[in-house]
């Protein structure tokens, strides 16, 4: 009882901390689903452990992936399975696949087995025999990269959520934690802190060194933290090769301090070493250092599993000039930013309130960063990135914009969390869902969740079949994020709900008609009511919840004040 006590009052001390921990938590409890990225970097990372880069023995698992000299490769850059390749190392040693193979059991038994996907023989050479022995393969494998994601996106992105709490606490004190639970729940960043991607590692490396160069910016020059955050910047382009355009940002900021050649061989001597494991990867896997197997990706597997290359061979690596239609589809599609998380408005806004109030330069690093990663996916020929619950390649912008969120919810109150709700009510049923949604529409999430089809937790995978029982504890930590959150954050006035009903109201509409002005093949006027479904319950939760932080405001107002009690001296 006393070691309860004294967590308990531990956590209440630190509220902001156990917010961002309960949200890490929700992730790790999460087993998703694997997709054709995640077969890939598992495939790397096995090849990896066996001494070389070919992935051939797993090229009808791995989709995402290269022939290049008579040999397949994985597409993607070498961070993350480089990052995971030691716990799975470890997990081979302790012989962990018979509990693999258990976990796969138990999830089968469930109603709705997401591991065992039904991938078309097309994918598997025309062969339908290969095609279920495959799959089958893969769902048990699903939970050693489940134990990989722990240490691959779930810890690097409790990092990253710290990092954005400190850099946001000193823009606006008292609202970095709620800046950085709005991130952690209302941006893509909760589905894909739970799922074995790079993205979220590769945005917290490179967030890192902002926060280091924001960090000096506020005592006197230190050569060495600028050195630092340079080689955090090139660490980040070995886990996303994107990450190079955040990296030439920061040069400048770093440079906008003052202009020294000692700071810029400083930040791009570091950065250069950072990025050259990657090159050195390239050389030993393929023979050049400037040879990228993202060149070579297979676009047709065909009988051989290369029957035709090139699918990323227009432009450069598949980037063209910005197009106006993928600029529509990133921000009005059904899985656009507008649609899914407007939230992200409000941290425009806040980067523009701190510009006036004195934070020119992190509002411009905002600004650039969120610019050009906007133009990058506009100009890639898949800006959506696949079949993901939003624009993927953004995600190196968010905890930038995250920034922003804390003077919103300092300033504009009402405003910032009515349209943080519904954001994080999207990513929610998302991730309770399946996450890698494709081209169904929104509504497939309502239509799931009100059959029960849930992704599978860490109690499916120890006998639970009860989907809604399985994923109770996820709920559990989404509602001590909530608890901890409001602990966190000063209580500011809600002030008059108007704004706020109108950019509801506007939301609602542009999730409703932008869909079909982006031309996509599912929308809420095309397919029935569980998209709207979704849309009416993110504007019902949001304003429930205004209106009665407002009245519980106004009750507290008309309350009279109770007497201070006194305090005689020595007492």
């Amino acid at each position: 009882m006393r070691r309860a006590r004294a967590l308990r009052q531990a956590a209440l001390a630190r509220p902001g901390i156990c917010a961002i921990v309960s949200i890490g938590i929700a992730w790790g409890l999460f087993m998703h689903a694997m997709g054709w990225a995640q077969t890939s970097y598992y495939a790397q990372v096995r090849a990896l452990a066996a001494g070389h880069s070919e992935i051939d023995s797993f090229k009808w698992q791995a989709k995402d992936e290269a022939w290049v000299n008579g040999h397949f490769y994985s597409v993607k850059a070498p961070g993350l399975a480089t990052l995971t390749l030691p716990p799975y190392l470890a997990l081979n040693a302790l012989r962990s696949q018979a509990a693999a193979k258990a976990a796969a059991d138990n999830a089968h038994a469930t109603a709705h087995d997401h591991w065992h996907s039904h991938a078309p023989p097309k994918y598997f050479g025309f062969s339908a025999n290969r095609g279920r022995r495959v799959q089958r393969v893969v769902a048990q494998n699903t939970p050693m990269v489940w134990a990989l994601t722990l240490f691959g996106a779930v810890l690097p992105g409790i990092a990253l959520l710290l990092l954005v709490r400190w850099a946001a606490e000193r823009v606006e004190p008292g609202f970095g934690t709620a800046a950085a639970v709005t991130l952690g729940l209302g941006t893509i960043v909760m589905t894909f802190g739970a799922e074995y991607f790079s993205h979220v590692a590769s945005a917290a490396l490179g967030f890192g060194a902002f926060a280091l160069l924001m960090r000096e910016r506020e005592g006197p020059q230190r050569i060495g933290l600028v050195a630092i955050a340079g080689l955090l910047a090139g660490l980040a382009v070995c886990f996303e090769y994107p990450l190079a355009l955040l990296a030439a940002i920061l040069f400048c900021y770093a440079l906008a301090r003052a202009a020294s050649l000692r700071r810029a061989v400083a930040f791009g001597a570091a950065a250069a070493a950072g990025a050259a494991p990657a090159l050195l990867y390239n050389l030993w896997s393929l023979g050049s250092p400037l040879r990228f197997a993202y060149s070579y990706a297979v676009s047709i597997p065909g009988r051989s599993g290369h029957a035709e290359l090139g699918l990323n061979s227009g432009g450069f690596f598949g980037i063209t000039a910005p197009r106006p239609g993928a600029a529509i589809d990133l921000l009005l599609s059904g899985r656009g930013i507008l649609t899914l998380t407007p939230v992200l408005v409000m941290g425009a806004v806040g980067a523009v309130l701190m510009a006036k109030r004195g934070r020119r330069a992190e509002a411009t690093v905002i600004g650039a960063v969120a610019a050009l990663y906007f133009l990058y996916n506009a100009g890639y020929w898949q800006p959506l990135g696949g079949g993901t619950p939003g624009p993927r390649f953004l995600i190196p912008a968010l905890p930038f914009l995250a920034i922003g969120l804390a003077p919103a919810y300092r300033r504009l109150p009402a405003l910032t969390l009515g349209l943080a709700i519904p954001s994080a009510l999207a990513m929610l049923v998302a991730a309770l869902t399946y996450p890698l949604l494709g081209e169904g529409g929104t509504g497939w999430w309502i239509d799931w969740l009100a059959d029960g089809s849930l992704e599978h937790t860490v109690l499916t995978a120890f006998g639970v079949t009860s989907a809604w029982l399985a994923v109770l504890p996820v709920l559990a930590a989404l509602v001590a994020v909530v608890v901890f959150a409001a602990l966190a954050t000063p209580r500011v006035p809600i002030g008059g709900l108007a704004p706020a009903l109108y950019a509801l109201l506007a939301w609602s509409l542009v999730s409703i008609v932008g869909p079909t002005v982006a031309g996509d093949p599912a929308t809420p006027l095309s397919h029935g009511s569980a998209a709207l479904a979704l849309v009416a319950a993110g504007v019902v939760t949001s304003l429930g919840t205004l209106i009665t932080l407002r009245w519980r405001a106004r009750r507290a107002d008309r309350l009279p004040l109770r007497a201070e009690p006194r305090f005689e001296q020595g007492t």
